[in-house]
């Protein structure tokens, strides 16, 4: 018997189906998907992110500004997978990494789903893996809200297969298809330059920091001063 000879042929049905569906989901990562941590230090009396700059010596992306991360492992979450990088490329422990939230998944242009979570690392003494980091360094909290990115379009090439059945298609090989673009964020501030991926996920947290922040505006509920 199918699934749907074994689902009641009504909204309730369906709804229930669809809510099987989603929950299954939810606990399907695709091949190749990857976990990030955004690290928030508190120091000085105010929020810090803390970024790594990418070892030479690495043959993926090298010199480039990044999160903690990496491929989530088999029977792995997410968020372990964010965890157990953050303790091995910062050298810390994972009782210092304290989760405070997560953002919307995203995925990058090659399609690889990515999970970002943030969470603020207590008891940081500057320490980083020489195997996979160069070194790390940190802005503001302050200075991200107060700062967009230059925002850049990139359009994205379409190379269809050989065997693509234009005659599918309403007006075949002459078929006008829209183009796509990739929004490639850069803050020109920073030294080195935040761009990329890395851009993206930090302009995220900005905006849902700032939806905030702007909830309490006129109001007597003022939200905390970094925020």
């Amino acid at each position: 018997m199918t699934r749907q000879e074994k689902t009641e042929l009504s909204a309730a049905g369906l709804r229930g189906w669809i809510e099987k569906a989603q929950e299954r989901k939810r606990r399907i990562y695709p091949k190749g998907s990857s976990a990030i941590l955004i690290p928030v230090l508190i120091r000085d009396g105010a929020f810090h992110i803390l970024y790594e700059v990418r070892s030479s010596r690495l043959h993926t992306q090298p010199g480039e500004v990044c999160f903690p991360g990496g491929r989530i492992e088999r029977g792995e979450t997410p968020v372990e997978a964010a965890v157990r990088e953050a303790v091995e490329e910062l050298c810390i422990s994972s009782d210092q990494i304290e989760i405070v939230g997560e953002l919307e998944e995203t995925a990058g242009p090659g399609g690889i789903r990515l999970y970002s979570f943030i969470g603020v690392i207590h008891g940081y003494e500057d320490t980083w893996s020489r195997a996979e980091v160069d070194h790390v360094f940190t802005l503001p909290l302050d200075w991200i809200l107060s700062h967009e990115p230059d925002v850049y379009k990139v359009r994205m090439e379409q190379k269809l297969p050989e065997d693509f059945p234009y005659d599918s298609v309403p007006g075949g090989r002459d078929y006008k298809w829209r183009s796509q673009f990739y929004p490639v964020p850069f803050y020109m501030g920073t030294e080195p330059v935040l761009w990329g991926m890395t851009a993206r996920v930090t302009q995220t947290l900005a905006g849902l920091l700032r939806m905030e922040k702007g909830s309490h505006e006129g109001g007597s509920d003022v939200p905390p001063a970094n925020f």
